[in-house]
């Protein structure tokens, strides 16, 4: 790591591991040509592209033509909601309260058109109230859009419970998985989901590449006459970024471990990340000082939320424990980077009642496989000086 920073920020981006960085590198030597040309060249690339996507597919138990190449979960998420509202013109759309703001632009954009947005509460752990599902999920409702594994306080929703529950009522389920795979690959035929965005730099991928999983039948929502069968199936207009793809086709190979699906759990495979994380909770399992934000049963494996207390057990503002660490060469983060400097409270914190004085307070640590137990008990260290200093 640069300058001998300690970087616990892997929600935010990943590194790069030097396989995924040499075969793009040998991509954009290789095969810079446009896929959809048709001469030989062209054909060479198409071939080596379709080639990348049969293996991500094996890879996620899918077919080839489940696996959309997308900039990211962003552009994902946008080409879902997009089509959805394409194909209703007006209708019901059931979002959680703790969603990404990818989700919730996307849905605002919508509720402007008309559309009947329904926010789906949480309990203070961030997991959705799934007593009262049945009057949630009507006949009314046209998508469902949940986030797997929440990005500021790791909590895990119960998406196969919910996904049986669309598919019981036909309403298409579209789950942000943008924090999971880095902790395991799951089986998309088993998953109960007609959509699912990924991107890639959150696994140790190349930034600006992405996938939108889909199914047979919510693929024909999403066709678009005008746009080239060359092209993504005629989903996402554009020319394909090869080289971006097949890095991110050797970060997946880098991912160990695979997710097990169950009604209302979701268990990940027990690696060093996993024993990492338990470790830090065992550290801190004493200190009063320490309030964990979200789930501690139902939490993606690498990630640690939590409010930091002073000697006086006044929460501490996370903006100055994150420029303290990075003085001290270790790199956190407040929440998700694409929210976090908006200096705006964050909804989610509100939304699974925490009070008004700690709403600016979250910390998040987020491990990777290059973070050690020597790193966490130098972090634990700096947090206790916090506690005095603040």
């Amino acid at each position: 790591m640069e300058n001998n920073f300690i970087y616990l920020d892997n929600a935010s981006t990943t590194p790069l591991s030097e396989n995924v960085l040499n075969i793009i590198n040998s991509t954009y030597r290789n095969y810079w040509h446009n896929p959809s040309s048709t001469y030989e060249l062209g054909i060479k690339c198409s071939t080596y592209l379709e080639k990348i996507r049969s293996k991500i597919a094996y890879i996620f138990e899918a077919e080839e033509e489940d696996i959309i190449f997308t900039s990211g979960s962003s552009e994902s998420t946008n080409i879902v909601f997009n089509n959805i509202y394409e194909n209703f013109k007006s209708g019901r759309v059931v979002i959680s309260n703790v969603e990404h703001q990818a989700t919730t632009i996307c849905a605002n954009k919508l509720r402007k058109q008309n559309w009947d947005i329904y926010e789906w509460t949480v309990n203070n752990d961030g997991i959705l109230n799934i007593s009262n599902i049945e009057k949630i999920l009507n006949n009314d409702t046209n998508l469902v859009s949940i986030i797997w594994g929440q990005s500021e306080i790791g909590t895990i929703q119960p998406v196969q419970f919910i996904g049986s529950k669309c598919e019981e009522l036909n309403i298409m389920f579209h789950l942000d998985a943008t924090q999971i795979l880095s902790n395991g690959i799951f089986s998309w035929k088993d998953l109960k989901c007609d959509f699912l965005s990924l991107s890639a730099h959150k696994f140790g991928g190349p930034k600006g590449i992405g996938i939108l999983l889909t199914k047979e039948k919510s693929r024909q929502i999403l066709k678009n006459k005008d746009i080239s069968l060359t092209q993504e199936f005629s989903i996402r207009q554009g020319t394909q970024a090869l080289p971006l793809i097949a890095g991110m086709y050797e970060s997946l190979k880098n991912i160990k471990g695979k997710i097990k699906l169950y009604d209302y759990i979701t268990e990940f495979p027990s690696n060093k990340i996993y024993k990492l994380k338990n470790y830090f909770f065992k550290k801190i399992n004493d200190n009063n000082h320490i309030k964990i934000t979200g789930s501690i049963n139902h939490r993606l494996p690498n990630h640690i939320s939590f409010l930091l207390l002073n000697k006086f057990f006044e929460p501490i503002r996370a903006y100055k424990i994150v420029n303290f660490m990075s003085e001290n060469k270790i790199a956190i983060s407040s929440g998700s980077a694409c929210s976090s400097s908006s200096g705006k409270p964050s909804s989610t914190l509100k939304n699974i009642g925490l009070k008004d004085d700690e709403l600016y307070s979250n910390i998040r640590v987020t491990l990777g496989s290059i973070n050690n137990k020597s790193e966490i008990d130098k972090f634990l260290e700096l947090i206790q000086i916090c506690i005095d200093k603040f």
